[in-house]
Order: C-alpha cells, then sequence, then structure tokens
C-alpha cells in the first residue's frame, strides 16, 4: 500500500470525480483515507491544494505519454494514428483523473487552466505530425496545419468526453482515427 498521502490523493481524485470541487470536503477525503482531517493538513495546505495536486500529475504524465510518441514514429502519418489511439488509451486508463478537470474546468480556474495546457500540448503534438507528414509525404500538403490540428485536437476531446460520459455507447475510435487519416492521407 502507498503511502497516505498518495491514498489522500487517490481518494480525493476519486471524490473530486464523483462530486465535483464543491461537493467534496476536506471532511469526506479525511473519512474515505481513513485519517483525520488533521492528517490531511499535514500533508496538504487546503482542499485547493489536494485538487491542483492531481491536476498537475495528470498533465505532466499526460505532456510525457505525448513526448513518448513524438520520440518513437518515423512518419507523420503513422505519428497521427498511433496518436489518437494512445490519447484514447491515456484517458481510459486516467478516466478518474480527467473526468476530475471534464466536471470542473467551467467552475475552477485551475481546472480550466489544466484544460488550456492539456488540449494546447495536444495540438502542439498535431501540428508536429502535420508538419512531418507533409515533409515525408504521408500526408497532404494542401491542407492548413494549424486549422487542421485544431479540428483534431477538439474532435479527440470530445470523443473522450463522450467515452467517459456515456459509456455505453458504441465505441468509434477506430472510425475516429480512420476519418482523421482519410482526411490527411497523402496522395
Amino acid at each position: 500500500m502507498g503511502s497516505s498521502k498518495e491514498l489522500i490523493l487517490n481518494n480525493a481524485r476519486q471524490l473530486f470525480a464523483e462530486k465535483g470541487f464543491k461537493g467534496t470536503t476536506v471532511a469526506l477525503i479525511a473519512q474515505l483515507s481513513h485519517v483525520t482531517d488533521a492528517a490531511i493538513y499535514r500533508h496538504y495546505k487546503s482542499k485547493q491544494q489536494i485538487f491542483d495536486q492531481i491536476i498537475e500529475e495528470l498533465i505532466t504524465e499526460y505532456k510525457g505519454m505525448l513526448d513518448e510518441i513524438k520520440a518513437r514514429q518515423k512518419s507523420g502519418y503513422c505519428l497521427l494514428e498511433t496518436l489518437i489511439q494512445d490519447v484514447v488509451g491515456f484517458v481510459n486508463e486516467h478516466e478518474t483523473g480527467y473526468k476530475v478537470i471534464l466536471t470542473t474546468y467551467a467552475t475552477i480556474p485551475s481546472a480550466k487552466i489544466a484544460m488550456e495546457n492539456m488540449t494546447g500540448a495536444l495540438k502542439q503534438t498535431i501540428v508536429a505530425c502535420l508538419e512531418r507528414g507533409i515533409k515525408d509525404g504521408t500526408v497532404r500538403e494542401d491542407i492548413e496545419v494549424d486549422e487542421t490540428a485544431e479540428i483534431i485536437t477538439w474532435l479527440l476531446a470530445g470523443l473522450n468526453r463522450r467515452r467517459i460520459f456515456w459509456p455505453e455507447r458504441d465505441e468509434i475510435t477506430k472510425s475516429a482515427v480512420t476519418f482523421c487519416l482519410n482526411s490527411i492521407k497523402g496522395f
């Protein structure tokens, strides 16, 4: 079992995802973690600091995943295909943390900043994929790179939101990959 600090973060993550920021109290986190409020305050100054720590860890892992994708691929086209699949896989693995951001970004400034950081990093990675693909001939030269990256970024954001909040719906990730790749494929 991890440290009490890790336990507190994991339980807080779950509560924030289920009850939102306002519905989660330090007392609830303490109760679920089987510690006192004082034990939580030994590790964190406030509920906001716990929340921000959860988001910071998610963003760090997310950006690390994007960097790994860029480092291991050879062509821009293959890079984009891997990117889409890996982003969906990342969200599946980190669903609770991602849900925390999605349920609070409209009301909590740090969550809004986190969403902007994540979508910005994703868009930059997609731009790099498209530019690499144009250079290696796997992506059409006539696409508007920035606009296409923006569309793919928000298509992925919507796809992931759908997967989290409507899991009973049919899986469409493969169709989304096919749609994106057919739209940019080099001649």
